[in-house]
């Protein structure tokens, strides 16, 4: 009774710091058919198709699984409303995915050329992890921790947005090291994006590019707890 009375007022808190849509992000879930890497929006359940801004993910991420016996690369295969992440072995305890591409854009004669890099991580569990991309987000090791880095530093004073699969938001930022903790009263899948910019010129490839724009998530299920209202059904726009 006590559990379910702290659950209850758990999600009462969250209710009351729902935030407003975020933009488009990569996102892992685990799918009956396997890894499926979406682009859309969570929250809302909206998934861009091919042809369609699916088709904007070019070149397509790069993925690769993570065990207790190591990492291995990983199939990526673009279908009609997501990439398909094929080859994962029983034994994964994570999935990272990563795509990155130098865009340009103009404003009167300056030209301003950014590095763009989106990425999603999908955890089978809370275990602490270390981070692996340049804007990582793992769990933290205690229940309900996770830790943003950076360039494998803990990440201070970022802006996390935490979402649920039925749509309610919860923006946090993180602590001295780089650290937020937050309850997670219902079952289903959860989902917390960290947005960062850096104005470090350099190069990525062949191209060279004036700044950087990292935009990264965590998904992950939590198996046990309240009852979650229904998910959205999927939106799948027509552009």
């Amino acid at each position: 009774m006590r559990i379910a009375i702290a659950a209850l007022a758990a999600a009462l808190a969250w209710l009351s710091f729902a935030t407003a849509a975020s933009a488009h992000a990569l996102w892992l879930e685990l799918e009956a058919t396997g890894f499926q890497l979406q682009y859309g929006e969570f929250g809302e359940n909206l998934r861009e198709s091919s042809p369609g801004l699916l088709d904007r993910i070019d070149p397509p991420p790069a993925a690769r699984a993570y065990a207790a016996s190591g990492d291995q690369a990983l199939k990526v295969e673009k279908g009609a409303t997501s990439f398909q992440i094929m080859g994962a072995p029983t034994s994964v305890n994570s999935i990272v995915a990563e795509q990155a591409r130098v865009t340009e854009r103009k404003q009167g004669d300056k030209v301003t050329r950014s590095l763009g890099r989106l990425a999603a991580r999908y955890v089978t569990d809370l275990a602490e992890r270390n981070p692996v991309i340049a804007l990582d987000i793992v769990p933290g090791g205690k229940p309900g921790a996770f830790k943003v880095f950076y360039d494998g530093k803990p990440l201070p004073k970022a802006k996390a947005e935490v979402a649920t699969e039925f749509g309610w938001k919860r923006e946090l930022t993180t602590d001295d090291s780089g650290t937020i903790e937050l309850a997670l009263p219902w079952k289903g899948t959860y989902m917390i994006e960290v947005a960062l910019l850096d104005g470090t010129p350099g190069v990525h490839g062949n191209d060279a590019y004036d700044t950087m724009r990292f935009v990264t998530t965590l998904t992950f299920k939590v198996p046990a707890g309240l009852d979650a209202p229904p998910r959205p059904a999927v939106t799948t726009p027509k552009r």
